[in-house]
């Protein structure tokens, strides 16, 4: 693929004297020296007349130093090296052949076209410049032709400077894109199948290649605007001059000016056809080009959407092993945490004082609580936070079936219906359920044989409600230097608890109706 390596690039890259800088600018400068040297000397005696035969005119075209030279170089290392030759040989010519100054420029620029028709085709189209497959054989071919064709305008501008006939106007012309032509298929292309794949490794070797630049809307917008101004710019130059000679023979209005302005007309008819050539080849080649770069569009998206898929993929593999790993993790929590309640359940059965019994309960009752959220987590599919109602009705089945007095008609109403919970917040918040409902059970209803306890989690504009309400004794405030007791003990680590959930708890006990309010600021 053309992978040019531009000199604005390696200026930018390395430093002012690197030998890999100097050593480029120098062999370039030289280069352009003997290309000019050899132009002027190759360049035929009859070259204004025109009296030559044509097959000297293929000649100087076929081999045209700095025509070779420029192409060579657009192939192996990018336009910017290659246009300065050019231009640099065709207008020193035009000055030596006695062309106005403003007329050698366009006549430089005419070859200059030709190269960044050339450029254009291969920064916009993925083929192997090496000319080593079919497809890439014929874009060189035809991209050679239009680019030869296109450089031929140049013709028409010696043609009415040095007012040439019709007839040696068509002979220059078509000698002139003839041998353009013939050199890039005869010399240029058996050069870039043998030499292209030895500057590719000395480039790689010497310089950090670029990657080949891609297309850009922009660019392809530039490209034809730019194409249309130069080809118009041709057409009108074409115009002026074939103007200025009919002037100049009507002027002077002698026999055979007739014939002059006759052939002046043919000269600018001539003209006006190749330019409607060049436009329709240049119109038919944007065509292909936007067609093209739609072509290498969709295969970047294509290439780039199989590489999200392949990503995605990926990602759901490592996901689903995450997820396992995270269930095993919860499920190995979770008989740990039922370890440790068995051993306190035997302790609890092989202890006989009371006091020892209720801390056991208790104990017991805290890391079931705990538990509760881990078995929660591994039975769900969402990982990052627990369902209140699964989670709290295990909580409450189990505490009420652990410390509902026997002969006692407690009821247990719970309402947290579609609420969930970050893991981080759902254990505090079970620990403290677990300690206001044992507290509820143990203390509520000491002289009562029924009761009832209703749970209630409510959701408001930027707060979530927990309530716990029974309608026991009372509840009674525990003497602040009853530091030993149970009671005491369960308040602090009710406090502690509603300080980790960043909530305000708010407490209300009479006979017949306790009732514990805890707030809690929504997650933002």
């Amino acid at each position: 693929m053309w992978r040019p390596i531009q000199l604005d690039y390696i200026l930018g890259k390395y430093e002012p004297f690197d030998l890999r800088v100097i050593g480029a600018l120098t062999i370039w400068i030289v280069l352009i020296c003997f290309a000019i040297w050899l132009t002027l000397t190759n360049l035929p005696d009859d070259w204004v007349t025109l009296n030559a035969d044509r097959n000297q005119l293929i000649k100087f075209f076929l081999i045209n130093p700095p025509l070779l030279l420029s192409l060579l170089l657009l192939f192996w290392f990018g336009f910017e090296w290659s246009f300065i030759p050019i231009f640099l040989s065709m207008f020193v010519i035009g000055i030596f052949s006695h062309l106005e100054f403003q007329w050698s420029i366009l006549f430089g620029m005419a070859f200059v076209f030709g190269l960044s028709i050339v450029a254009i085709v291969y920064h916009s189209i993925s083929v192997d410049y090496s000319l080593r497959s079919i497809p890439s054989v014929i874009v060189f071919v035809f991209t050679s032709f239009v680019s030869a064709t296109a450089s031929s305008l140049g013709a028409f501008i010696w043609s009415n400077s040095h007012e040439l006939s019709a007839t040696q106007t068509a002979q220059l012309w078509n000698a002139w894109w003839a041998g353009t032509f013939l050199q890039s298929v005869v010399i240029i292309a058996p050069a870039l199948y043998l030499l292209s794949p030895v500057v590719e490794r000395l480039k790689d070797k010497w310089y950090d290649v670029p990657p080949r630049p891609e297309v850009s809307t922009t660019w392809v917008y530039s490209t034809v605007v730019l194409t249309t101004v130069v080809i118009s710019i041709f057409i009108y130059s074409g115009e002026l001059l074939g103007k200025q000679r009919l002037a100049e023979e009507i002027s002077s209005m002698e026999v055979k000016s007739l014939e002059a302005i006759m052939s002046s007309m043919e000269s600018v008819e001539i003209i006006t056809w190749v330019s409607i050539w060049i436009v329709l080849c240049v119109g038919l080649g944007g065509v292909f080009l936007i067609g093209s770069w739609n072509k290498e569009l969709k295969k970047s998206v294509d290439i780039k959407t199989q590489s999200l898929k392949q990503i995605e993929e990926e990602l759901i593999q490592s996901l689903s092993e995450k997820e396992v790993l995270l269930k095993e993790i919860h499920h190995r929590v979770k008989n740990n945490l039922a370890v440790v309640t068995a051993l306190l359940e035997l302790q609890y059965m092989n202890t006989e004082d009371v006091g020892v019994k209720h801390v056991l309960s208790d104990s017991r009752s805290r890391v079931k609580s705990m538990a509760f959220v881990h078995e929660t987590l591994y039975q769900t599919e969402n990982f990052s936070k627990v369902d209140l109602q699964e989670y709290l009705g295990r909580l409450c089945k189990s505490i009420n079936t652990s410390f509902n007095p026997v002969g006692k008609k407690i009821k247990l109403d719970l309402d947290t219906s579609g609420f969930q919970m970050e893991m981080n917040r759902a254990i505090p918040l079970g620990l403290l359920l677990n300690e206001l409902l044992v507290n509820s059970y143990k203390h509520a209803f000491v002289d009562k044989d029924e009761g009832e306890i209703k749970v209630r989690f409510q959701q408001g504009t930027d707060h979530l409600e927990l309530s716990v309400q029974d309608n026991g004794v009372g509840f009674k405030q525990p003497h602040p230097e009853d530091k030993g007791s149970t009671k005491n003990l369960g308040m602090t680590i009710i406090k502690t608890l509603v300080r980790q959930l960043r909530g305000e708890l708010d407490m209300d006990s009479q006979p017949g109706k306790t009732n514990f309010r805890l707030r809690i600021k929504q997650a933002s």
